[in-house]
């Protein structure tokens, strides 16, 4: 039998160079480009999942009072909601339920700047374009208020 044609020995390849591709090209960057925050020590993803752990820490996270009703069976309105729009008492409705996101602001991954764009506010539609694949519910469960009511 000839030499097979279909399978090239490993010296019938050509070797190309193409670590001029890789570099970067300064036209290429997106002007649009999100700037990376430093979160302080103590304000990584991990650090707020241990914070949500600690069943002691679940009412300071919603703050309301631990004779509260259970968040779903609170309601709060739009007025109510457009009063927490301050970095000290911030809350945020996401797909119908408000969030008491004080506690959370320091740890957000965009920065303080960002997530207060959403304080006092329906912030369903921001969080969806940026968040489209995180759960609001699970990540922010122990700091739920109530539902949301136009």
């Amino acid at each position: 039998m000839g030499s097979n044609t279909l399978f090239p020995g490993p010296n019938s390849f050509q070797r190309v160079d193409r670590s001029d591709s890789l570099a970067p090209n300064s036209t290429a960057i997106n002007a649009r480009q999100r700037q990376k925050v430093v979160l302080e020590p103590g304000h990584s993803p991990l650090d707020w999942a241990n914070l949500n752990s600690n069943s002691s820490q679940r009412y300071k996270l919603r703050g309301v009072p631990p004779n509260t009703p259970p968040p779903q069976y609170v309601t709060v309105t739009k007025d109510e909601l457009k009063l927490h729009n301050r970095k000290d008492d911030a809350w945020t409705s996401i797909n119908g339920k408000v969030f008491n996101i004080t506690s959370y602001i320091d740890f957000h991954p965009g920065g303080v700047k960002q997530i207060m764009k959403c304080a006092g506010r329906d912030g369903t539609q921001l969080f969806n374009k940026y968040h489209a694949w995180v759960s609001a519910d699970r990540m922010l469960s122990n700091c739920m208020v109530g539902m949301y009511v136009n």
